[in-house]
């Protein structure tokens, strides 16, 4: 069982190994202007009332703190861009697809192969289950205003603008795991926004299957009544 911080996703762990590359050069800037802001002030600290030697410029220098700067950015640029395009790559042919209907101010999440929809409801949010070791994709749509279906364990957030559904695809690590109120809509809805949420459970695959006929026999059970 991964940890409620954990990426779930191959996706959310290539997301961790960039803001980590992140995170390990703007280290290495900060310690290296900070060593050299303290370098200088001790090295040339006031001794007289004399000026040190004076340069107008320094060729090397000046082509240094140019350079390097812009290196790294161009470094980090095709990083992100490499990542984010192999996160927004498709799959054909997943093997789950869930349907993510948004409104205000809750969620619907249909599972179109095996017959099964959950509903939020007023003070019932909904659960979203999922199968470990498998692809999904989320086909999703708003009704009303612009939500955004956001679970941090994926480290991905998607806005949903009305008219104009929007689908991706994680693929889930072999975790399971329960988050309770983990999901939640990351874009101001309206009044109730904050009810906005969701929790997730990753089960084995066998016990997905099992919850997956558990539930249509429920919801068989519901509509015949």
């Amino acid at each position: 069982m991964t940890s409620a911080g954990g990426a779930v996703t191959e996706q959310a762990e290539t997301i961790d190994r960039v803001w980590n590359l992140f995170l390990a050069l703007g280290v290495v800037v900060l310690v290296l202007v900070a060593g050299l802001m303290l370098w200088v002030i001790i090295r040339y600290r006031r001794r007289s009332d004399a000026l040190p030697p004076q340069k107008h410029y320094n060729i090397r220098m000046e082509i240094t703190y140019i350079v390097i700067p812009l290196a790294i950015v161009i470094v980090l640029f095709a990083v992100t861009f490499v990542t984010v395009d192999a996160i927004d790559d498709s799959d054909p042919a997943p093997d789950l697809v869930i349907e993510v209907t948004a409104f205000q101010w809750q969620w619907q999440f249909d599972y179109p192969d095996a017959g099964v929809s959950l509903i939020g409801r007023p003070g019932e949010n909904p659960e979203l289950v999922l199968p470990a070791s498998s692809t999904v994709r989320f086909d999703l749509v708003a009704l009303d205003v612009i939500h955004s279906f956001w679970i941090p364990a994926f480290r991905f957030k998607r806005d949903i603008i009305p008219g104009s559904p929007g689908s991706f695809r994680v693929d889930i690590r072999d975790v399971a795991g329960h988050y309770p109120n983990s999901g939640v809509c990351a874009e101001f809805c309206g009044l109730d926004h904050d009810s906005m949420r969701f929790s997730v459970r990753i089960l084995p695959p066998d016990e997905f299957d099992a919850w997956i006929m558990d539930q249509r026999a429920e919801q068989a059970g519901e509509v015949s009544t």
